[in-house]
């Protein structure tokens, strides 16, 4: 239900007459006479979104009889912002102007506007007397928009459930979120800018998303496709540094282009694109960062986002062309950009490092390249974030902290910071979680299910750890084991102690060499590790 404005006049006095002209006529004219006619009694207007411009304002013309003293002008409800008048001759242009959709959300709006003449009530003009009114309404439809969808890719053959954002969807009722000419199977309207919508299993293609809402006039605008991809099913293999490699900071398997995207410390700082065509991966491609932190694809994967010590610098992923950076706003000295973790709404948080001493978080809008600085701030923290961006967690701590320090999580659906029951001291692996956040791995070593509470362990030689998409196995790559280890974490250890082993080490293809980075691909088949020998591209092992 919409809230009412209470009624606002908005033209008081728009044309007073002599008193010699309204003595002629005086209070003895034909009431009758005295008329208004406007141009119309019923105005609309539609916005494409929330987000969108207002529409233009609309002019109704309205005419009177002779002898007007006075035209009043008067409107309630939330369609409209402001009406004012101009009066010349016997005519009056009423603009009507509707309110900014940024305010009032996705919905339909009404306004009432009230326009009525006074006359002359005695010879003398000595007071006024109403003669004809007439009213319009006026109507507003803001239609919702999609803006993104997250994960935007899906596999071939497999259902799942996504996470929709964008704006109105409180205001209409959903009828069906389609993939396509696909209906989700199931539709959940979390808030006014996020729908939960489970798609059916669907070939390879891509797949608009889009709201149908009822009597809804025009079509409701979309800025999200569901990718999908068919399952990988790439061989054991060693992929070589093209120039030597000190440390990885991050690497991405870009699914929708069947491509690895390495940020590493070669040649000063660059990012490498290892492309799979044709059955055989590809000599990279690479572009200079110099001094690259950390690397992470936009929520709709169109952008490579890139972070040097003081600037976040977008990179197409596909051709390697990097576009102006942005600069960390105040950003203090001694301080300097560390990692960011990617949100749903197509969003990135940015935390950065000053040493042992807490320094504050950044905030990045992919859309308007516009980063700002947060009030949160962290001891050198280190982000990531869930498949579905719905949450990122961020631990800190340096190597200088002597006490634990508490674990942060970001939550995208009302973009707030929170401490969790957790504290610890960071080591070198990043936190790791599944695609829904129902298993985060800290440390390389402690399991936590969605509330944070403590499941388990992996052992304390894990060098990197990878979750499978669904959060029910782990897959760590052992210093003292040498090879790929595996565990069982659907449920929580006995006594929350160590997870047992499944089966026997995993010898890798080749030795990835110091600091590896894993990750796994989204249908959970392939693992890449990454460290400073080459690039290592493992079939995930099955259980014994």
């Amino acid at each position: 239900m919409h809230h009412l404005h209470g009624a606002r006049r908005i033209a008081g006095v728009a044309l007073l007459l002599s008193l010699c002209a309204c003595s002629s006529g005086g209070g003895g004219d034909n009431k009758t006479s005295r008329q208004l006619e406007l141009s119309t009694n019923a105005i609309s207007f539609t916005a494409a979104a929330p987000t969108a411009a207002a529409p233009a304002a609309q002019v109704i013309t309205a005419t009177f009889s002779q002898g007007l003293v006075n035209l009043s002008v008067m409107f309630n409800g939330r369609a409209v912002a402001t009406v004012t008048s101009s009066v010349s001759g016997s005519t009056a242009q009423i603009t009507v102007t509707p309110s900014d959709p940024q305010t009032l959300g996705g919905g339909e709006f009404t306004s009432n506007i009230a326009i009525t003449g006074y006359f002359c009530a005695d010879p003398n003009c000595s007071r006024l007397e109403a003669g004809a009114s007439q009213s319009v309404s006026a109507t507003y439809q803001v239609f919702p928009s999609v803006n993104n969808i997250a994960p935007y890719v899906a596999t071939a053959g497999v259902s799942d459930t996504a996470i929709i954002r964008g704006a109105g969807f409180s205001g209409y009722t959903i009828q069906a979120v389609k993939f396509g000419n696909i209906a989700a199977t199931d539709v959940t309207v979390i808030s006014d800018n996020e729908i939960h919508a489970t798609y059916p299993a669907l070939p390879a293609g891509s797949y608009p998303v889009t709201i149908d809402v009822p009597l809804r006039q025009g079509a409701v605008s979309t800025d999200a496709n569901l990718v999908v991809v068919e399952p990988t099913n790439y061989a054991p293999q060693a992929l070589a540094w093209p120039s030597t490699v000190g440390a990885v900071r991050s690497l991405i398997y870009d699914p929708e282009r069947s491509a690895l995207l390495v940020a590493t410390d070669g040649n000063g700082g660059s990012v490498l694109r290892y492309p799979y065509t044709a059955g055989a991966w590809s000599a990279p491609s690479q572009v200079a960062i110099a001094n690259i932190q950390d690397a992470k694809l936009s929520a709709d994967g169109t952008q490579l986002l890139s972070l040097s010590p003081t600037q976040l610098i977008p990179v197409d992923p596909a051709t390697l062309v990097a576009t102006a950076g942005v600069d960390a706003p105040s950003l203090p000295s001694g301080t300097t950009l560390k990692g960011l973790a990617v949100i749903n709404l197509n969003s990135a948080i940015l935390t950065t490092t000053a040493g042992n001493a807490a320094s504050a978080l950044y905030a990045y809008v992919v859309s308007t390249r516009a980063m700002s600085p947060l009030t949160t701030a962290l001891i050198s923290a280190t982000p990531a974030a869930s498949a579905n961006g719905s949450v990122a967690i961020l631990i800190q701590g340096d190597p200088a902290t002597t006490t634990s320090q508490p674990v942060y999580s970001l939550l995208a659906s009302n973009v707030s910071f929170t401490t969790t029951p957790v504290a610890l001291n960071q080591n070198a692996v990043a936190p790791v979680l599944d695609r829904v956040v129902s298993r985060v791995v800290l440390n390389g070593t402690y399991v936590y299910d969605t509330s944070m509470s403590r499941q388990g362990t992996l052992p304390d030689t894990t060098l990197a750890v990878a979750l499978r998409p669904d959060g029910k196995r782990a897959y760590t790559y052992d210093s003292a084991a040498g090879g790929l280890l595996r565990f069982d974490i659907s449920a929580a250890a006995a006594s929350n102690a160590a997870y047992p082993q499944l089966g026997d080490v995993v010898p890798l293809a080749a030795p990835p060499g110091d600091g590896v980075k894993m990750t796994i691909s989204p249908d959970g088949n392939t693992l890449f590790l990454a460290g400073s020998n080459q690039i290592v591209i493992q079939p995930t092992p099955a259980d014994p």
